[in-house]
């Protein structure tokens, strides 16, 4: 689903910030929920230290956000 440039997966409803898995004309997060498997792309992204697509260099890690 797509609410302006925001994309939620369509199998377990995060938020994606990466480049979606599209299939049948439906946006995921993963291959897992493309497939209608249990994932764990929410847990990840909750953690601390998390590569975030277009806000870090290729080899920088965003830490802890809220802090800045």
């Amino acid at each position: 689903m797509k609410l302006k440039d925001t994309i939620w997966c369509d199998g377990c409803g995060v938020e994606v910030l990466w480049t979606p898995v599209h299939a049948n004309q439906r946006d995921y997060c993963c291959e897992d929920c493309r497939d209608g498997y249990a994932c764990n792309c929410g847990t990840r992204m909750e953690e601390d230290e998390y590569p975030r697509a277009g806000s870090a260099g290729a080899n920088e890690t965003v830490v802890d956000e809220m802090s800045l």
